[in-house]
């Protein structure tokens, strides 16, 4: 595992659970406003943390934490994944994936397993392979964009706790687009606005797409 960031403690990535956040290095997707560049840009990653380092402070202060959530870049595409894992779950925390859902065998050994009790999956356009190919940067294949439908399929049957999200972007989404998403994913949807400061392109003027 690679590890590029981490987040001592958070009230907000995991409802009702104090979690430290990890993020990990690389991504298979190269989405124009992606606000960690560093994450997903060779040419812009950082120093990696230890795990010893992660896991040292974990158990330091398991008794003021109750989960870990872990973020990128994307999660799925280390091998390592499940190893890292059973490390955190063997401690005694919970576990919250974020994903892009691209990897739907690792996602579905994770839930067959018990290793996550929540995932967070993005949503990046309405489930059309040319509207989602133009979002992720054109590198959607069409084994990728099968393991999005698979992932959606095993989330929605998992008995776990789980979220589909999508960041509104002005430019790469329309009002109506979030319509169909809204109606397709219903309560279990959140909208993410998308902030300016930092994003991948910097070729690109992009802005919110505010929403009534």
């Amino acid at each position: 595992m690679k590890i590029a960031g981490f987040t001592k403690q958070s009230l907000i990535d995991f409802p009702g659970n104090i979690s430290s956040i990890v993020f990990t290095q690389g991504c298979n997707f190269r989405c124009g406003f992606c606000h960690n560049p560093n994450l997903v840009l060779p040419e812009k990653f950082e120093t990696v943390y230890s795990l010893p380092t992660i896991f040292d402070y974990l158990n330091k202060y398991k008794n003021l934490l109750d989960a870990v959530c872990i973020s990128g870049g994307e999660p799925t595409i280390h091998s390592d994944l499940p190893d890292f894992i059973s490390e955190i779950k063997n401690m005694g925390f919970k576990v919250k994936l974020d994903t892009n859902g691209t990897n739907s065998i690792m996602l579905e050994y994770l839930l067959s397993n018990k290793l996550i009790d929540f995932v967070a999956m993005d949503i990046k356009q309405v489930l059309d392979f040319d509207a989602y190919n133009v979002v992720v940067g054109n590198c959607l294949t069409n084994n990728m964009f099968n393991q999005i439908l698979n992932s959606i399929k095993l989330i929605e049957s998992a008995n776990i706790g789980y979220q589909f999200r999508t960041t509104v972007v002005k430019g790469f989404h329309t009002h109506k687009d979030i319509e169909v998403l809204q109606k397709r994913f219903k309560t279990n949807y959140k909208l993410q606005q998308f902030k300016p400061d930092v994003y991948l392109d910097s070729s690109l003027e992009l802005e919110p797409l505010l929403m009534d």
